[in-house]
């Protein structure tokens, strides 16, 4: 039986001879300076859901993966979305995979994410969402050289004391936001943005 409560909305074809244009491209927001809110360069995960894979998932879906979404990195996650690391496409292409095969006595094909992967309690550095509260992007950019690291997690905690993820920082977006040119080299990439914040 036809649900009745709703109406078809009217609608039409669109006219011959009558142009129909694409949108203009949004302005993009002024790039920010070392003093902004830390949380203008958050990737909130409240708003945008992150891209997640399993542990045993291969080197090459991974890789696929974050170039169909154009991004660096994955979130490792299990069956109950409980974090179990972060794997990045350093960790996943060039040299890195390499070593591990070669330590774990596989060939790099056989290397699965979590082979790779930067695990969640050994490696992971975080900072929590208190303190971002009252950051700024210059904090955040320092924080992010004092560990040598492209990203870092942020936290927040429940009522049990459990870490809530609720965002990250990536050292290539913080470049973006701030209109620099990307780059590869990690210790480029922190000299050049380090500079800018005397701007």
């Amino acid at each position: 039986m036809p649900d009745t409560r709703f109406k078809p909305l009217p609608w039409t074809r669109l006219k011959r001879g009558v142009p129909c244009y694409l949108p203009r491209m949004a302005k993009t927001a002024a790039p920010v300076d070392a003093n902004y809110p830390a949380l203008r360069v958050m990737t909130d995960f409240q708003q945008m859901t992150p891209i997640t894979i399993a542990r045993d998932a291969s080197l090459d879906d991974a890789n696929r993966i974050m170039a169909l979404c154009h991004v660096h990195y994955l979130l490792v996650a299990d069956g109950q979305r409980q974090l179990q690391g972060i794997v990045t496409e350093a960790g996943t292409k060039g040299h890195r995979p390499l070593a591990v095969a070669h330590t774990l006595g596989v060939r790099p094909g056989e290397l699965v994410v979590g082979d790779v992967m930067i695990k969640q309690h050994d490696d992971v550095e975080v900072m929590h969402l208190r303190d971002v509260h009252t950051a700024r992007v210059g904090n955040v950019v320092a924080t992010l050289k004092e560990l040598g690291t492209p990203y870092c997690l942020v936290v927040d905690h429940d009522e049990e004391d459990n870490h809530i993820l609720c965002g990250i920082f990536s050292l290539s977006k913080i470049e973006r936001e701030m209109g620099l040119a990307q780059s590869t080299e990690i210790a480029q990439t922190f000299s050049q943005v380090v500079s800018s914040l005397g701007h």
